[in-house]
């Protein structure tokens, strides 16, 4: 019997034993999935990737609609990962500087139009066009003359613009010129019209828009909904040189429906006095039409001097009609100029506004100069890229300086030999 209890008592103590045993790894193995479930630190990472990283992106995109510029894209663990060798091979980047001509090309007009760009500038003694597939080179490229010196048009031929008409699918040149040798009170606005629907060919001499107004730097825009073609003008006044707007009875005749939107009135207009130039500028008007919103940029100040800047006239109608267009109440004038010499560019004015070969970039040309007393025979071309504010209307940026590496327009094609190198 003793030994009956003897066997009993060893084999609960044995059973006992197993079961203390099978306790520690059970409680081991809960300690360590609750530990996974939740470590110490988790809370303290996710608060530290969500609300500042969200506070700091309110920040900036708060900083950056104040100063009307891109925001940049939120950095992402994709978007900072390096580029692979093959990728960053993947697209050439090519660069120009300013000025884009070796030799002086005041008051430049450049136009893009199916693969080509077409320039034009100032060459007093009659008309040259230029065209090149790369903006860089545009006044380096093929050159044709399309117009000179003749009985109708005698002295003066000053900043000619190159215009399209959608309406009689033909191009237009608008010049001024002396009516009479090189006398100044003879000058004339005038238009030629291209034979052809292509813009590198012939042209003939209209006539003059208005052969009793003495005025220059004539500018068009056609409203595609009402068909009306509108130009806008500088005229001489004893208030100055005045911007004009006007209906178009046809592409070389200015109607009587015409009103004033701009003369100089600030200090900023009436600089580079001379004894033999009068200051008191506005001129060399350019219509710029950005998603339905209209402005008049134009030059102001002596172009002679290094004060030459950009100012701007904002349309506010509700439409383009003509009572709409003609009503001098819907023509805003900003009190500042929107465009002046910065980065040792010196008398910047005298613009046109072109696209990008996709059409996703707006462009300014413009002259400008080296010195502050480089004077009339020291104006050059020089081109940037142009933005826009949510209201449509242009943010010119300062002129950049001579050594920025400009990247070429959008969709313009960089040679083989230089893609490949």
């Amino acid at each position: 019997m003793k030994k009956i209890l003897l066997c009993l008592s060893l084999i609960l103590i044995l059973l006992l034993i197993a079961c203390n045993g099978e306790e520690t790894p059970l409680a081991d193995t809960h300690s360590t999935d609750a530990t996974a479930e939740k470590p110490l630190s988790s809370d303290a990472e996710t608060n530290a990737e969500t609300e500042p990283d969200t506070h700091n992106t309110d920040a900036a995109v708060t900083e950056t609609l104040s100063a009307d510029t891109e925001p940049d894209a939120p950095v992402t663990e994709t978007e900072t990962e390096p580029e692979t060798e093959s990728e960053s091979e993947a697209v050439p980047v090519k660069t120009f500087q300013n000025p884009i001509a070796d030799h002086a090309a005041a008051d430049p007009c450049i136009v893009y139009r199916d693969g080509y760009y077409y320039g034009i500038f100032t060459e007093a003694v009659g008309i040259s066009l230029y065209r090149s597939t790369t903006l860089e080179n545009i006044f380096r490229g093929e050159k044709i003359g399309v117009f000179n010196l003749c009985e109708e048009v005698q002295g003066n031929i000053w900043a000619p613009e190159l215009f399209y008409n959608p309406s009689t699918d033909r191009w237009y040149i608008y010049a001024c010129g002396s009516k009479s040798g090189w006398d100044f009170f003879t000058i004339r606005m005038f238009c030629l019209e291209s034979k052809t629907n292509d813009p590198f060919g012939e042209y003939v001499f209209k006539g003059y828009t208005d052969p009793d107004v003495l005025a220059i730097d004539q500018t068009m825009f056609y409203d595609e909904v009402s068909g009306n073609l509108y130009t806008a003008y500088s005229e001489f006044t004893d208030a100055g040189q005045v911007i004009m707007v006007a209906l178009m009875e046809n592409p070389w005749t200015i109607s009587d429906k015409r009103i004033r939107v701009s003369y100089p009135r600030h200090a900023w207009e009436k600089k580079g006095e001379r004894e033999d130039k009068d200051s008191r500028v506005n001129e060399g008007p350019v219509f710029l039409c950005h998603d339905g919103k209209l402005s008049l940029i134009y030059s102001a100040s002596g172009c002679w001097s290094e004060f030459y800047c950009l100012g701007l006239v904002e349309f506010r109608g509700s439409d383009f009609s003509v009572d709409e267009m003609l009503n001098r109440g819907n023509w805003k004038k900003n009190i500042s100029p929107v465009f002046s010499a910065a980065n040792e560019v010196y008398g910047v004015g005298h613009c046109s506004f072109f696209t990008s070969p996709d059409g996703t970039e707006t462009w300014i040309a413009y002259h400008g100069m080296a010195t502050p007393d480089a004077g009339e025979e020291g104006r050059y071309p020089y081109v940037q890229r142009i933005t826009f504010d949510q209201d449509g209307l242009p943010i010119l940026g300062e002129p950049l300086s001579r050594d920025t590496e400009i990247g070429i327009p959008s969709g313009e094609p960089i040679p083989e030999t230089e893609a490949d190198a």
